[in-house]
C-alpha cells in the first residue's frame, strides 16, 4: 500500500505545477529563520555592513517528516572599501523542492553606498542584481491516475509530459538601513521589475513585488564596552527584532530576541500574525523558532529549529533545520575603530 502522505505531496506538486501555467497563483519567496545571519538576501544595503572581508554558508532542511525534500543552499561574500565608503558583495542561492522536481539556482551582485549623517546615525543604500533559471523535471511527477488501492503507484500508467524545462530571467531589488551602536532599521523592496516565473511564457505568473522592514535594539547587560578591531571580545547582551514581510497577498511576521554571553549566543522568535486569519478558522501562525549559536575567533556557527505551531502539523513535517557558518576576516593591521550594527550578524570582529 503507498503512503498516504507521499500522495499528498505528489498531488500538491502537480496542482502547483498546473496552476502556474494558467497564472491562477503567485509564487512567493525562500525564506531564513536566521534571517539575521543572511543579511544580504533581505536587504542589499547590508552589503559591506561588516566592514570588513566576509564569507557566510547557510542551510535549510525544511518539513523533513514529509519527505518532501526542501533544501535550500546559501553562500555570500562581501568587503567594504574605505576609499570610496561603499561595500561588494554577491550571492548564490540554490532550492530545490520534491527531490529535484522543481529546482532554482540565483546568482546575486551587490552595491552600497555608506553615509555619515551624524556622530550617532549612519545611513547604507544598497542595490542587487540577479540572474534566475529555473527547472521543472517533469519525469519526476507523479499524477493521480497513477495510483490506485489495489496496485500502489504505477508509472507505467498514462502518458505525460517528460523532460525538464528551464527559465532564465533577470530580477532587481534595493533597500536602505539606518544603524548606530544600538539600534538599527532597514526597509527593502525586491522584486522591483516583477518578474514572469511561468514556463508557459512571458506576462504570466508574474512574481509580485517583496516589502520587507527589519529592525532590532541592542540593550547590553554589562558595563564593558567592545570596540571593533580590539583585544576584548566579552559581552553580555540581549537584543530584541523584528522581521516584516509582505508579499501580494501574503505577509509574515518574525519577533523575538536574541542574547549573547561572551562566545555563546541563544534566541526565540515567534513566525505569524496572531490577529490574522488566512480564512475562517485558519490562523496566521506558522511555527516557534530556537537558536543556539557559538563563536571561535573570528569564525561563528548557527543553529536554529523551526517547531512548526500551524495546522500542518496533522501531516507530521517534522519541523525545519538551519545551519549557519560566518567568518569574518581580521586585518593584521589595526584601524581606527568603526561603527559596528549591532544586530548578531556581525559577530565580534
Amino acid at each position: 500500500m503507498f503512503s498516504t502522505i507521499s500522495l499528498r505531496i505528489s498531488l500538491i506538486m502537480i496542482t502547483i505545477v498546473y496552476l502556474s501555467k494558467y497564472n491562477v497563483v503567485y509564487s512567493q519567496d525562500i525564506q531564513f529563520s536566521q534571517f539575521y545571519a543572511v543579511p544580504m538576501f533581505h536587504n542589499p544595503a547590508f552589503a559591506g555592513s561588516a566592514h570588513a572581508p566576509r564569507g557566510t554558508a547557510q542551510t535549510r532542511l525544511q518539513w523533513l517528516g514529509l519527505n518532501a525534500n526542501y533544501q535550500t543552499y546559501y553562500v555570500s561574500g562581501d568587503t567594504y572599501l574605505d576609499k570610496y565608503k561603499s561595500g561588494l558583495g554577491f550571492q548564490v542561492l540554490r532550492d530545490i523542492q520534491g527531490s529535484s522536481v522543481y529546482a532554482s539556482t540565483q546568482f546575486s551582485f551587490f552595491y552600497a553606498y555608506e553615509i555619515p549623517v551624524s556622530k550617532t546615525f549612519t545611513v547604507r543604500m544598497g542595490l542587487q542584481a540577479t540572474g534566475v533559471q529555473r527547472t521543472l523535471n517533469y519525469n519526476g511527477l507523479r499524477y493521480p491516475s497513477q495510483f490506485n488501492d489495489s496496485t500502489g503507484y504505477n508509472p507505467n500508467i498514462g502518458n505525460y509530459n517528460s523532460g525538464i524545462q528551464s527559465q532564465l530571467y533577470p530580477d532587481f531589488s534595493a533597500g536602505t538601513l539606518v544603524y548606530s551602536d544600538r539600534i538599527w532599521g532597514g526597509f527593502s523592496v525586491q522584486h522591483l521589475n516583477t518578474p514572469s516565473q511561468s514556463f508557459a511564457g512571458a506576462g504570466k505568473d508574474n512574481l509580485a513585488m517583496d516589502f520587507q522592514l527589519t529592525g532590532g535594539y541592542k540593550i547590553p547587560l554589562s558595563q564593558r564596552k567592545y570596540l571593533a578591531y580590539t583585544e576584548d571580545k566579552s559581552e553580555v547582551s540581549i537584543t530584541p527584532t523584528f522581521h516584516y514581510k509582505s508579499q501580494g497577498k501574503a505577509d509574515q511576521l518574525d519577533v523575538g530576541l536574541y542574547g549573547m554571553y561572551n562566545q555563546l549566543m541563544g534566541g526565540v522568535w515567534y513566525r505569524g500574525i496572531p490577529i490574522k486569519h488566512y480564512a475562517p478558522g485558519i490562523p496566521n501562525r506558522e511555527s516557534v523558532v530556537f537558536l543556539v549559536g557559538w563563536m571561535y575567533k573570528t569564525w561563528s556557527f548557527g543553529y536554529s529549529y523551526d517547531l512548526t505551531i500551524s495546522k500542518l502539523t496533522a501531516a507530521g513535517p517534522g519541523g525545519s533545520h538551519e545551519f549557519n557558518i560566518t567568518y569574518i576576516h581580521r586585518p593584521v593591521k589595526h584601524h581606527k575603530p568603526m561603527r559596528r550594527l549591532p544586530c548578531p550578524s556581525f559577530y565580534k570582529h
